[in-house]
């Protein structure tokens, strides 16, 4: 299946590892042109080099950095249509663990980077009639957990993806979630590493069983399943989904 997306202008953010990275290695063999946001600079030079890309080294924290991320990739790749918001991550805790830093942080980068990349590159995308954003979220933020309450800055960019696609679609610009479940990047197998060696197993045999047992499919997802899902949602052939939500996680939400 032709997915439409031969030339198109993708910006990846937290784009060096992990889903990120998986997405823009796909997204650059469908022949789209990719500039890698992400504040590594090895990283970034590392993977783009790989894509032949463009590497934007920016900490998207600030309005500064990402209009400055932003206005760089758009100038690289000449424009944009497709924006994948993949930067940020937060520390588990309950609210009672989760200190102030810890939630201000979560909200700089997360919640808001995730917002300022759209505001960024919307009105350019409501401009030209066509385009696509896709929001890298989580199952964690569909339901309450007693241990995880920074997952609830993840509800709150469902909500502003479901308003935000329906603003822009009669621009003919989309805007979708995809929660992936626990997956298998360089993050989770450095959370599990102690416990698997422990158990005397690798990381990825240890998150399988361990992390699997809660999984009807029985495993941790892969980075590169994920991407599979992003790029979809990005495409023509997801080209009539619009300010809704994919999961991607072994069927571990069931939602209905």
């Amino acid at each position: 299946m032709d997915l439409g997306l031969h030339n198109a202008r993708v910006i990846v953010t937290g784009g060096s590892r992990g889903i990120g990275a998986a997405s823009a290695r796909l997204f650059a063999a469908e022949g789209a042109r990719v500039a890698v946001v992400a504040r590594t600079r090895t990283d970034v030079e590392a993977l783009t080099g790989e894509v032949e890309g463009i590497p934007v080294v920016a900490d998207l924290s600030s309005a500064a950095g990402v209009a400055a991320a932003m206005d760089e990739a758009m100038a690289g790749l000449g424009g944009v249509d497709v924006l994948v918001n993949n930067a940020g991550s937060s520390t588990g805790g309950s609210i009672l663990e989760a200190d102030e830093q810890a939630w201000q942080e979560t909200i700089d980068l997360k919640l808001m980077g995730y917002v300022r990349t759209m505001r960024a590159v919307l009105p350019t995308m409501q401009q030209q009639r066509s385009g696509v954003v896709v929001n890298v979220l989580g199952v964690a933020g569909t339901e309450a957990s007693p241990t995880y309450a920074l997952a609830s800055i993840v509800t709150a960019l469902i909500h502003v993806t479901a308003s935000a696609g329906q603003l822009v679609a009669p621009d003919g610009v989309r805007v979708v979630a995809v929660h992936p479940g626990p997956t298998a990047t360089d993050r989770l197998m450095e959370m599990v590493a102690n416990a698997a060696e422990t158990e005397g197993v690798s990381p990825q045999v240890f998150a399988d069983k361990v992390l699997g047992d809660r999984i009807p499919q029985g495993r941790v997802g892969r980075a590169e399943e994920v991407a599979r899902s992003i790029v979809f949602a990005a495409s023509e052939a997801s080209g009539f989904t619009n300010a809704s939500q994919l999961y991607v996680d072994g069927g571990l939400a069931a939602k209905i």
